[in-house]
């Protein structure tokens, strides 16, 4: 959700505005934010087991049938689904959105949407992925080299991450992080972001190195197990639970390295964020390669927890706070992402002549 907030707040909404069909439970939902941007919010039960939900969106799309020029579509596997649905009232332009490299974090889940998931390859839709690797996961290998899929990379406004200097000793200060070395990781507290063995890396970076903080941003089903295990590993003075943030530009500017040990990732933007505040990394071999700007390290998953701690300390070796250094790599970074075109700003433009144009 975050994701497409960010397009919605960057595009021109003069010429292209949003509305939004989603899920009655539905989190992070922005409600307020895009009523006071024009857009409109409708809500429907999730499908499940009765047919309440198919007869809500036969309803919505009968009730608004000529009103919309496109439908975009980010849960894939309900395209078999919305699509035909969609067509039934006249909404012929159909786009479906993959932000992922992996069907669910549950097994059963993911063996279901794998199979509500085959017919797409099959439609006549536009096809999205956020990066190569979630465009191969979804429709093949085959159409990702005949360019039939839209590659569009979750951008982030990169000045929102800039390094600053200032907002760093505020912040430390009270915090009371002078002197730390301190470890960071932004995600939901969920399976797929292997919180797990990240408290296992900092448990034994702890060891060595007693000055290490852990900062964990998020929220999520998983966060007692692993309050629990912190516990059990005895580091619960060393990790800070900062919760659910909407201030993660200026708390990346705390961290001094990112940890990011994912199972999988579709592109993993929260890297971007990370390097673009300066911040040295280190990440599983399951996020893609597109989301490194040059200041990453890219370790397998499959190798002991050990290898990752030497890293850490590594790191934490060679650290001197030397503000000047890391205010170059992030201004490098920047520039970097300009570069590559895959700055909010210009990916917003993409998406705009995209919407416009067809």
């Amino acid at each position: 959700m975050s994701v497409i907030m960010n397009y919605y707040r960057h595009i021109d909404r003069d010429k292209v505005q949003f509305d939004f069909l989603h899920f009655i439970a539905c989190e992070d939902s922005y409600m307020e934010e895009i009523r006071e941007l024009g857009g409109k919010i409708y809500c429907i039960d999730k499908p499940g087991s009765s047919f309440q939900s198919i007869k809500q969106l036969n309803s919505f799309f009968r009730l608004h049938a000529g009103e919309y020029t496109w439908l975009h579509n980010h849960e894939v596997y309900l395209t078999f689904l919305l699509r035909p649905i969609a067509k039934r009232y006249g909404l012929e332009k159909f786009i479906v959105h993959c932000h992922a490299t992996k069907y669910s974090d549950k097994t059963l889940n993911a063996v279901r949407n794998r199979i509500l998931c085959l017919p797409i390859r099959l439609m006549k839709v536009e096809r999205f992925a956020c990066s190569e690797a979630a465009g191969k996961f979804l429709y093949g290998e085959k159409m990702l080299k005949a360019g039939k899929i839209f590659i569009m990379h979750n951008a982030i406004d990169c000045e929102k991450f800039r390094f600053r200097p200032e907002v760093r000793e505020r912040l430390r200060k009270e915090m009371g992080l002078d002197g730390k070395f301190v470890i960071g990781h932004v995600g939901r507290f969920e399976r797929q972001k292997n919180h797990e063995f990240l408290i296992e890396v900092f448990a034994e970076v702890k060891k060595r190195r007693p000055e290490s903080i852990l900062l964990l941003v998020g929220q999520g089903s998983l966060e007692s197990k692993i309050k629990y295990l912190v516990v059990e590993k005895n580091v619960e003075k060393n990790v800070v639970y900062l919760g659910q943030r909407d201030d993660v530009g200026d708390l990346l500017q705390i961290i001094d390295l990112f940890l990011l040990p994912s199972r999988f990732e579709g592109l993993g933007i929260v890297l971007f964020e990370a390097q673009t505040a300066g911040i040295q990394c280190m990440v599983s071999n399951y996020v893609p390669k597109e989301s490194s700007l040059g200041n990453v390290m890219y370790l397998p998953l499959k190798n002991s927890k050990f290898s990752w701690v030497n890293g850490a300390l590594k790191k934490i070796k060679t650290f001197d706070n030397d503000l000047l250094s890391r205010s170059i790599v992030s201004d490098n970074a920047i520039q970097k992402m300009n570069k590559k075109g895959i700055t909010l700003q210009q990916q917003a433009k993409k998406l705009q002549r995209l919407y416009l144009v067809n």
